[in-house]
């Protein structure tokens, strides 16, 4: 549901220095032009005031990815959405996140590992700032699906989009992208946190998921336990929750190539945090009792 052009950046720079903007450019593989970027609002607290510079010692080589940003706009107007290194105080992830919804291409989003991000300048002290308003990022994500819902020919009249406690009608004109684009499953930390295949066998519901995947459009849902590199692959171990819930293999390729009865991609849930399979399907195990 996002451009997410992260294997494509080549390096770039976000100023929020003047309160109530974000403003920069980025290089990326794939585009002609250095794209520019003047949006509404802040960082969070973690870096709000600053300069981030960007950069990627490894950006894609493929030409067929190379060609993922064509009709990327060059000059990128709208509002910021969540834009974090993921430092202390944390109010959003662990890591660096930088999301923008362009009046031209809808919602953009770049994940990005800490060695990627130089913060320039000292943030505003977090004690004499408020966090991002959730409500207005809520608004912001409205605003994006009432798009697609357009794009996808539903009549505007009969479109309100709703998050939390806000609903809004989607606005006239273009405000989303009219494919759905991948997102990072497995991030660095993820590969780090998650034990090898085989580590909690034998703990049945104290096992604890580390990772939660899901299709947005259905219900599938991917909790991961536990993973390791399988030749060319990710394979993971963990509950698969569909037409049943049962604990089973599935591999990374599988998921990042699989998509929902509206064509959305496989997302990662950016808010989980590790549960035990007990606190996730406790009906799976609960002690029985009796003969």
């Amino acid at each position: 549901m996002a451009w997410r052009p992260h294997e494509n950046l080549i390096s770039g720079e976000l100023d929020n220095s003047v309160l109530g903007k974000v403003t920069g450019w980025l290089r990326f593989v794939g585009t002609k032009e250095v794209v520019k970027l003047d949006l509404a609002g802040d960082f969070h607290r973690d870096i709000r005031g600053t300069k981030v510079r960007l950069r990627n010692p490894n950006p894609t080589q493929d030409s067929d990815r190379a060609k993922y940003l064509d009709g990327f706009s060059p000059m990128q107007t709208g509002n910021v959405g969540d834009m974090t290194a993921g430092l202390p105080p944390q109010d959003y992830v662990a890591y660096p996140y930088f999301e923008w919804y362009s009046e031209a291409n809808g919602r953009v989003v770049l994940e990005l590992d800490p060695e990627q991000v130089e913060v320039i300048g000292k943030p505003i002290p977090a004690c004499e700032s408020d966090p991002v308003s959730r409500a207005k990022q809520e608004q912001n994500m409205a605003a994006f699906l009432g798009g697609l819902a357009q794009d996808m020919g539903l009549p505007p009249e009969r479109t309100v989009c709703v998050g939390a406690a806000t609903a809004s009608k989607p606005p006239k004109g273009r405000a989303g992208d009219k494919q759905p684009h991948q997102m990072m499953l497995l991030t660095k930390e993820i590969r780090r946190k998650l034990p090898p295949l085989g580590s909690q066998d034998g703990k049945g519901g104290k096992a604890v998921a580390y990772l939660k995947l899901f299709t947005p459009d259905s219900s599938w849902t991917w909790y991961a336990t536990e993973g390791q590199e399988d030749g060319n692959d990710f394979m993971f171990f963990g509950l698969v929750e569909g037409q049943e819930k049962e604990l089973g293999y599935f591999g990374l390729s599988e998921l990042e190539s699989a998509t929902g009865p509206m064509g959305l991609h496989v997302e990662r849930d950016l808010h989980w945090t590790p549960k035990t399979l007990a606190e996730i399907a406790p009906e799976m195990f609960a002690e029985r009792s009796g003969p």
